[in-house]
């Protein structure tokens, strides 16, 4: 009974690890990965997936980590066959019932200046604040260009 018990506890401690999923009020935080492209990069791209279940918009703001000197969030354009990145100033909105993908060549957030080499399966924490939900501690699963591409997050 107590090792069925234990084991049903730590099966639940487990669960938002595993997914690697992160709620604060009707935002989901999904697969938060930061890629450098190699462990001693000194920036790194963080993605992730925010989806909006609620009936009003949000806003993301600013993420901060003390592992880097500093983090933007960036948006990839393609401006006459040209991409060029350009800084959200005014953070990136989450609209209600609606879903934002932080991916390769679109919006993305900019670590710059890692204090330490990142070794891939790294977690590195980072907060998320966004305007009406607020704060949101997530930790940004690290990896490699060349594990992304061979599937290894």
């Amino acid at each position: 009974m107590r090792l069925s018990i234990v084991c049903a506890l730590a099966v639940a401690l487990a669960g938002p690890t595993a997914a690697h999923e992160y709620k604060i009020g009707s935002l989901l935080v999904d697969q938060p990965v930061l890629r450098v492209a190699s462990p001693v990069s000194k920036t790194g791209a963080g993605f992730l997936i925010i989806t909006n279940t609620g009936k009003s918009a949000d806003r993301l703001l600013s993420v901060t980590t003390t592992a880097s000197n500093r983090s933007d969030l960036h948006g990839t354009f393609n401006r006459g066959g040209v991409m060029q990145m350009r800084a959200q100033s005014g953070g990136v909105p989450i609209p209600a019932g609606g879903k934002v993908r932080f991916a390769p060549g679109g919006l993305h957030v900019m670590f710059i200046g890692l204090k330490t080499p990142v070794q891939p399966g790294q977690m590195i924490k980072a907060r998320l604040l966004f305007e009406k939900a607020g704060p949101l501690d997530v930790a940004f699963k690290a990896e490699t260009a060349a594990s992304a591409q061979h599937g290894h997050h």
